[in-house]
C-alpha cells in the first residue's frame, strides 16, 4: 500500500513537471528611455544580455506589481526580464544611477528631407531586395493592396518581431484566395538581413505562402529610410548592434496611397482581416 501510495505520488510528480512550462528570467542592466503608465510599457536602453540577446533599445512590458511612478526617465536601472511562451514582462527594478546628458540618437529625430504619410497620401517608390536576390518594386507592382510591416530577424522578443510575422502569416493565409493582396515583411537590419539571410530564416514561410515577401534593405537604404520616414516608423542602433525600433503596420491601395495603420504590437489579426475585407468591399 506504502509502495503504492509513493509510485502515485512519484507519477504525479514528473507529470507536474513535464506539464509546467518554466519561464525563462534574465537580469538586464539599462536606461530608462521612455515611459507609458497607461500602457504599462518602458522603452529601455538594455546592455548586452549574456546568451540571449544583443544590447537594443526597445519597449518592454511591465509587470502589474511594478510602480511605474518611482521609475524616472534617464534612470540607469537593473531588472529582471521574464520571457513566458507567448510574451515577456519586466520586474523587480532596482535604480543603479541617473544618467545625467539627455538620450539623443539621429534615429529618433526628425529628417526634414522626408515626412510622414498622412491617410489618403501616396507613398514614393521604393526598391528592396527578395530573398532570392531580386529586386523588389512597389511601383512595379499592380496590386489593389499591399500591407508592409517591420521586422528584423534577430529580433528575441515572442510578441514583437515574431509576433508580427504570424500575425501576417494569419492574415496571408485568410486572404489566400486573392491574388491582389500581398504582405510585404521590410527588414531594417541592413547589415545583418540580407536576402540569403532571410531566405535561410523564412524560406518555409514565404514557400507556404505565396502572398508574403521578405525584403531586404541590405545595400538600400535610402530606400529604407524613405520608407520608413513615410510610414512613420523610427529605427536605429544597427550599425552599433544596439538596434531599437517602433513598430507599425499599414495597408497602401493599387495607387500606393496610404489606407490605414497599426501602430504598436497589440492589434489583432481578426480585426485588420475585418478592415480589409471592408476596403476590398469599398473597392469593388
Amino acid at each position: 500500500m506504502v509502495i503504492n501510495t509513493i509510485r502515485l505520488l512519484l507519477i504525479l510528480l514528473i507529470l507536474l513537471i513535464t506539464s509546467c512550462k518554466v519561464n525563462t528570467h534574465y537580469e538586464v542592466t539599462g536606461v530608462i528611455l521612455d515611459k507609458k503608465i497607461s500602457d504599462r510599457v518602458l522603452k529601455i536602453d538594455h546592455d548586452r544580455i549574456e546568451g540571449f540577446m544583443e544590447p537594443m533599445i526597445m519597449d518592454l512590458n511591465v509587470h502589474k506589481r511594478v510602480d511605474m511612478n518611482k521609475i524616472e526617465i534617464m534612470d540607469s536601472v537593473k531588472f529582471n526580464l521574464v520571457i513566458t511562451e507567448d510574451s515577456h514582462y519586466t520586474i523587480k527594478f532596482k535604480k543603479l544611477g541617473i544618467r545625467n546628458s539627455p538620450y539623443e540618437e539621429d534615429w529618433m529625430n526628425e529628417d526634414s528631407i522626408y515626412s510622414s504619410k498622412e491617410i489618403g497620401e501616396k507613398f514614393s517608390d521604393f526598391t528592396f531586395a527578395k530573398t532570392d536576390n531580386t529586386p523588389y518594386s512597389l511601383y512595379e507592382s499592380k496590386k489593389d493592396f499591399t500591407v508592409i510591416s517591420y521586422i528584423f530577424s534577430r529580433c528575441p522578443i515572442p510578441n514583437m518581431c515574431p509576433a508580427v510575422i504570424t500575425k501576417n502569416q494569419f492574415l496571408a493565409d485568410a486572404f489566400k484566395n486573392n491574388e491582389n493582396i500581398e504582405f510585404l515583411l521590410v527588414s531594417f537590419d541592413f547589415i545583418h538581413d540580407t536576402p540569403s539571410t532571410l531566405s535561410s530564416m523564412y524560406n518555409s514561410i514565404e514557400s507556404n505562402n505565396q502572398n508574403i515577401i521578405f525584403l531586404s534593405s541590405t545595400n538600400h537604404y535610402n530606400d529604407l529610410i524613405s520608407l520608413t520616414k513615410q510610414s512613420n516608423v523610427s529605427f536605429g542602433g544597427v550599425e552599433e548592434n544596439n538596434i531599437g525600433h517602433t513598430m507599425r503596420t499599414i495597408i497602401l491601395d493599387k495607387n500606393k496611397k496610404l489606407l490605414k495603420v497599426y501602430d504598436g504590437i497589440n492589434w489583432k489579426p481578426s480585426i485588420f482581416k475585418r478592415d480589409l475585407l471592408n476596403l476590398i468591399n469599398l473597392n469593388n
